[in-house]
């Protein structure tokens, strides 16, 4: 599926939304913390996926993530949609 099909069954999955003020930080934390992890590597691609605005993904990559990171998962495509962050901020992600 591509990043938007991506994005909204995302956001189908969760009814929650994100208590995170910047989740773009949210995200990189967690990378930090967990980034050797499969749901630390899922939601990296997802990140890069975000910062070039296209990527292709399996339904099945939906299940890699739980209900946090789902919900983190929306809030950055929301940011990403509003314009939040400087697109050198999206970038450096590449």
């Amino acid at each position: 599926m591509d990043l938007p099909a991506f994005i909204a069954a995302a956001g189908r999955r969760t009814r929650f939304t994100s208590t995170h003020r910047d989740p773009l930080q949210a995200a990189r934390q967690f990378i930090a913390e967990h980034g050797a992890t499969t749901e630390g590597l899922a939601l990296g691609k997802a990140l890069e996926a975000l910062a070039a605005m296209h990527g292709d993904f399996a339904e099945s990559d939906l299940y890699l993530f739980g209900t946090e990171t789902l919900t983190l998962i929306k809030a950055l495509a929301e940011a990403r949609m509003e314009g939040r962050y400087a697109e050198a901020d999206w970038l450096t992600l590449l």
